[in-house]
Parts: structure tokens; sequence; C-alpha cells
């Protein structure tokens, strides 16, 4: 396989991460995920740790992934820092 065919296929591919949806995460999902109560999840989204996205009439709380994957990388980072 040529480079020219290498750089089309990972062209192509972003451009198809670029076209989907982002799934956004509830509350429950997060916590899970993070290993933690979903209290705590919410108080990391006031004190602004977690960003979060209101959806509908009772503005509920989501996540997106991106953000809970940003948010475990900068806390190793910070882990291995200390």
């Amino acid at each position: 396989m040529d480079t020219r065919s290498n750089e089309n296929a990972a062209g192509e591919m972003k451009y198809v991460e670029s076209k989907l949806p982002a799934r956004l995460l509830a509350v429950d999902e997060v916590a899970r995920f993070l290993g933690v109560h979903s209290s705590t999840v919410r108080r990391w989204e006031k004190t602004g740790l977690l960003k979060s996205y209101p959806i509908g009439p009772h503005n509920n709380l989501r996540f997106k992934q991106e953000d809970i994957l940003n948010f475990l990388d900068t806390n190793a980072r910070r882990r291995e820092v200390s």
C-alpha cells in the first residue's frame, strides 16, 4: 500500500468522525464510568471540573464523552506530577 492510500484513508476517517454525532452521557453513566457516586459527578460539575450540557425542559445534565476523557487525562497528568 502506498502512502497516498494511507493518507486518503486517514482523511476519510477524520471526515466520518467529524460527521458522527457526539455521544452525550447522563450523570449516572459518567459516575459508573469514573467509579464515583452520582453526587460526586454533580459536585464536580458545579465546581467546574466537568463541563455539562443541560438538555430539555428540566435541564437534565449531559456530558460529552470527549470531555470526560479529557478530564481523566488531565487528572492522570496531575497525579504524575505530584
